[in-house]
């Protein structure tokens, strides 16, 4: 009788979908975040939210997309509330080119939330943006182009230099 038990039936769920999701979960939300105390606090979150909410959910659920989401969502009322800019990245990995690597992290951390949600998401995660447009309850077509957007914006300052501030909304 597939189907006919929500994702989080009980704790032993629980536990499993930790396992399973908590490493990806955190990159992203460090991603987000700019600091991995950080993306554990808010996956933590997450997870306490999907237990919290689990007499809500429909046999079938998406659980990863349904945890993507309230990564997200905790992520972005974590950064609304502490008043944190978009400045903070994780501490980049060893490179071959330390400088060139602190240049994308820079070049990153330039990107609204949204927009570097979905560029990690898409080009670090490898999330489809099937997978994020369930993630972020948006179209596909429109965070396809959002994320194209984000990219072309991070490779022309990553190319020539140039210091446009922002991203799209």
């Amino acid at each position: 009788m597939q189907g006919s038990f929500t994702p989080l039936a009980d704790e032993s769920a629980l536990e499993a979908a930790v396992r399973q999701y908590q490493g990806e979960l955190l990159r992203y939300a460090a991603g987000i975040l700019g600091s991995m105390a950080d993306a554990e606090d808010a996956v933590q979150t997450a997870f306490l939210k999907a237990w919290r909410s689990r007499a809500r959910m429909r046999p079938g659920t998406n659980l990863r997309a349904l945890l993507y989401r309230i990564t997200y969502r905790t992520a972005l009322d974590m950064l609304r509330t502490a008043r944190r800019t978009a400045r903070r990245l994780p501490p980049p990995a060893p490179a071959a080119d330390p400088a060139r690597d602190a240049e994308v992290h820079d070049a990153l951390a330039r990107l609204t939330p949204l927009d570097r949600a979905l560029v990690w998401g898409q080009v670090v995660e490898g999330l489809s943006y099937r997978e994020l447009a369930a993630i972020h309850g948006r179209p596909e077509t429109a965070l396809r182009s959002r994320c194209c957007r984000a990219k072309q914006r991070l490779a022309a300052w990553l190319g020539d230099g140039t210091k446009e501030e922002g991203g799209s909304r």
